[in-house]
């Protein structure tokens, strides 16, 4: 009998809460709630707009979606989906279609941790 043993891929995640908590208070006119699910928001539809370019080999417009995920990542404080996303964008100015791939599958996993991450996290210091 053969035992196949299935890995959970969990990434760890980094969300700076300085960082996020300095955009609250930039952004002091907005509700804090409104401000985390527009982030939200537009992290979860760049990531996806970068997957179906990443599917169809659009890599000059995936270029331009990873920009997007590392400012608002940079912005934010999401520090390892910035950091991914750079990294993703390395490979694919080095035209290193195989690390394009898993590193772009890792970027996706990492955001997803991180959108998990930040509806668990306590909002109000």
């Amino acid at each position: 009998m053969t035992i196949v043993t299935m890995m959970e891929r969990k990434e760890c995640v980094e969300i700076d809460q300085a960082q996020l908590f300095q955009q609250f208070n930039l952004q002091a006119d907005r509700d804090r709630h409104d401000l985390i699910f527009d982030v939200v928001e537009d992290i979860a539809r760049i990531l996806g707009r970068a997957e179906t370019q990443y599917l169809k080999t659009d890599y000059d417009d995936l270029r331009d979606s990873l920009d997007s995920v590392v400012t608002l990542g940079r912005q934010f404080g999401f520090g390892h989906l910035s950091r991914f996303a750079q990294d993703v964008k390395c490979c694919v100015d080095g035209n290193d279609l195989v690390a394009v791939s898993s590193t772009f599958q890792r970027l996706l996993r990492v955001g997803e941790q991180s959108l998990f991450a930040i509806w668990d996290m306590p909002i109000y210091s």
